[in-house]
């Protein structure tokens, strides 16, 4: 079971605190959303307030708090855990976005109703559809300034101050002053007079620097405002330059608190002059700030998110560096998992989920250049693979036996690059059931894989690509098929991604992104097959993938009679490559283990 925050007493304390608040403000609900005010993935214990509130402790949702209801909102991959977190006798649950919460509020919401939110901590896009819900109810969105949270949240961790870093030209490849003025160009190219930037791995990209306010993402928090000469404005906290920001080749920024943020933007936009906000991940405050200042919003994706999408040939080459090193290090694991697992469950001594989580840190610590962690490493045994972001935890730490089915996920931050994979084991025969599943899950990986696709192809072009050998036999996963990582950033990275959901950005040459279908029972298994790939340019003028993650692929729970000839050719010379690659890199039982795991198939 994944680990809550507080017992039912405290979670009920707690929302009887904000219930009074609720009541003090004139509100009649109040939306609690796990964002930070950057509308990121990860967020800074200071920023953990739904989790706070709740005990669910997943990267995507909210809540909707009223005098009688507890709503929690969760997509599809957190819908086993957050019954495993709360209580279903305080909370209902709704899914984020197949019953989102402006739903809700046109079916449930009193006319009249004054509904409360931290206008810092949703973006506009989000709003825009709540506003919808609360209107066909005859009720009213509130911002609010205050955060009623942090009001009841006595012993709220501080605000991160992490020490930001100068990214080394050796890695970056471009330095700021040619950033700058790409960015500059692209809005006079959009007729806009700012940019509003709020997200903080573009600008970490844009600056060249890198920090650890929150886990995994090497970035700080911090604002921006860019205008269309290159003149900025950067918001964050002096200190995270505990020596000062000389050196770092930002003389002519203008740097300042994070807190004058809102009041200078009110104070640099002048009537009718147009800004770029992104309008899913900045704040709609900043939305607001323009529009009383007289200025005009567009809302767009910014320009910083695509130009950081698509890598330069030095950010390309440490790419590929790193997930060949990490590779090293999921050989290593795997091959220990491999020897391991048997003998210590004969011995009634299984190799636990916690096990493997710190073997494979161990393994990347001897590699030079690693970091940390891209994301808190996925290993989940059994019933808890079925949890697609499952963390484990010393209450659901399960061991892996001979018949179980094992899935990892995990990958690193080096100094080079960032990383993700995932591979899914057993190390007895499996059911027929689990192969087939496997197989199919297998199938769409090297469909996606073999895919040469036109320029103008965006991620919901494809998607369906990797599905339809499950959909064929009615099954499907609730989650996209490949997101885009960033350069020694957010290992999940837009604005590319392929997935159902329409994606407006075509897919182009040097962005990198995941190919990783996947199949989950509830309470039984769970299985995902995902390598890391570079989008090229073929002979023929179209696109395709380039595999770089180099880590084989289980061949022992293929029915091989399930696969045609091109995708056990494609399974066939993917190995190959792996072997011939990878092989430098071993010796003794560790190279005997990969050459084993290397071979062709056997014919069907």
């Amino acid at each position: 079971m994944a680990k809550a925050i507080g017992d039912v007493s405290t979670i009920i304390q707690r929302l009887a605190g904000l219930r009074s608040s609720l009541v003090e403000h004139g509100l009649d609900a109040y939306i609690v959303p796990r964002f930070d005010a950057h509308q990121g993935e990860y967020c800074a214990p200071h920023d953990e307030r739904l989790a706070w509130l709740t005990g669910f402790t997943g990267s995507a949702g909210l809540a909707l708090i009223t005098q009688d209801e507890a709503i929690l909102f969760v997509d599809g991959r957190y819908s086993v855990q957050v019954r495993e977190q709360t209580s279903a006798e305080i909370f209902s649950y709704e899914h984020l976005f197949d019953g989102p919460l402006e739903c809700w509020l046109q079916a449930h919401a009193r006319s009249g109703w004054r509904v409360g939110f931290d206008a810092m901590l949703l973006p506009t896009s989000w709003v825009k559809r709540f506003e919808g819900g609360a209107k066909a109810a005859q009720a009213q969105l509130c911002p609010i300034e205050e955060n009623l949270i942090d009001g009841l949240w006595r012993d709220q961790p501080p605000k991160p101050a992490s020490e930001i870093t100068r990214m080394s030209a050796q890695y970056a490849g471009v330095p700021f002053i040619q950033k700058r003025q790409q960015i500059a160009e692209t809005l006079k190219t959009k007729g806009c007079d700012w940019l509003v930037e709020t997200q903080p791995d573009g600008l970490a990209w844009l600056f060249n620097v890198r920090a650890t306010d929150v886990p995994f993402n090497p970035v700080p928090h911090s604002f921006a405002v860019i205008s269309k000469e290159g003149q900025i404005f950067w918001f964050v906290s002096s200190e995270k330059f505990p020596h000062g920001s000389d050196g770092f080749g930002l003389d002519d920024v203008h740097i300042l608190p994070p807190e004058d943020f809102l009041t200078k933007l009110g104070q640099l936009v002048k009537p009718s002059q147009r800004v770029l906000i992104d309008p899913d991940f900045a704040p709609y405050a900043a939305n607001q700030v323009v529009t009383n200042a007289g200025g005009v919003v567009l809302l767009e994706r910014g320009p910083i998110a695509l130009a950081k999408s698509i890598k330069n040939r030095i950010e390309l080459e440490g790419m590929a560096n790193a997930c060949k090193a990490d590779s090293v290090a999921w050989i290593n694991t795997l091959y220990w998992l491999d020897t391991e697992v048997e003998n210590r469950d004969r011995a009634g001594d299984p190799i636990s989920e916690m096990d493997v989580v710190q073997r494979i840190l161990s393994e990347r610590k001897q590699i030079e250049g690693f970091r940390e962690l891209s994301f808190a490493t996925i290993a989940a045994s059994d019933s808890n693979g079925a949890m697609c972001h499952y963390s484990v935890t010393e209450e659901s730490n399960a061991p892996l036996k001979r018949s179980s089915v094992f899935l990892l996920d995990s990958g690193g931050q080096y100094e080079c690059g960032t990383t993700d994979a995932t591979r899914t084991v057993c190390f007895a025969p499996v059911s027929d059931e689990v192969r087939k599943a496997y197989t199919l899950v297998l199938k769409g990986h090297i469909r996606l894989a073999m895919l040469t696709f036109p320029d103008g192809t965006q991620g919901h072009h494809i998607d369906a690509i990797a599905r339809q050998p499950l959909w064929q036999h009615g099954m499907d996963y609730d989650h996209g098929t490949g997101h885009g990582v960033g350069h020694v950033l957010c290992v999940h990275e837009g604005p590319q991604r392929i997935a159902k959901p329409f994606s407006p950005y075509d897919l182009q040459p040097g962005m990198i992104v995941s190919n990783e279908p996947g199949y989950y029972e509830a309470n039984r298994f769970g299985i995902r097959i995902e390598n890391l790939v570079k989008i090229k340019r073929c002979d023929n003028g179209f696109m395709g993938f380039e595999d770089l993650t180099l880590v084989p692929i289980q061949r022992s729970m293929i029915d091989v009679s399930l696969l045609d000839a091109l995708e056990r050719q494609w399974f066939d010379d993917y190995h190959a490559r792996v072997w011939a690659e990878m092989s430098p890199y071993f010796d003794g039982e560790r190279l005997m283990w990969l050459e084993k795991n290397t071979l062709a198939l056997a014919p069907s």
